[in-house]
């Protein structure tokens, strides 16, 4: 019976987490990195080559003046049960997570949290103190160099890492494009 609840349970879980609003979750951090002024968002379109997991991209102004983006995205994380390395290509040995993810003009981080993280492994990366680690970072980001690693949180922490820093080369490529 207990198997049973909790298999209904995860089912409900999985459910209402398919129906996030990706605009929500952006206009929240918008909102904690533009907040003191009268911001507004429009949507880029991005290119088929270009979007991979990402759900929503957005070019914030304050008074008419281009002053960073908002990004809803996508990243692998530790399955239920532990995973494997990150380097094992098996993408079905890992769950998904949800970020956003703040930029400036120049495309230096400004703010990154974590939306939504079903496994039950590696959830320390979304603690606040941790993830202020990303914030003015540019470029090629390194775990253990640039960002602390954490203790239970390796691979996600890994992945999270490696997904901010293709992230970055897309944002890249978006804002020459516009240019």
């Amino acid at each position: 019976m207990k198997h049973i609840l909790l298999s209904t349970f995860g089912l409900l879980l999985i459910v209402l987490c398919s129906f996030v609003d990706p605009d929500k979750h952006l206009n929240k951090l918008a909102n904690r990195v533009w907040g003191k002024h009268s911001w507004s968002a429009e949507a880029i379109v991005l290119p088929d080559s270009l979007r991979g997991d990402i759900a929503a991209l957005r070019k914030i102004s304050v008074s008419g003046v281009e002053e960073g983006y908002v990004c809803y995205t996508t990243a692998y994380g530790c399955r239920v049960g532990g995973c494997a390395s990150p380097s094992n290509a098996n993408a079905q040995s890992y769950e998904t997570f949800d970020y956003v993810i703040a930029f400036d003009q120049s495309l230096a981080i400004r703010q990154i949290d974590i939306v939504s993280y079903g496994g039950e492994y590696g959830y320390e990366i979304c603690r606040a103190g941790w993830l202020k680690q990303f914030e003015g970072k540019t470029g090629s980001i390194q775990l253990g160099h640039d960002i602390d690693g954490i203790t239970g949180a390796t691979v996600s922490a890994t992945f999270l890492v490696d997904d901010v820093n293709g992230l970055l080369r897309v944002m890249n490529s978006v804002v020459v494009r516009e240019s």
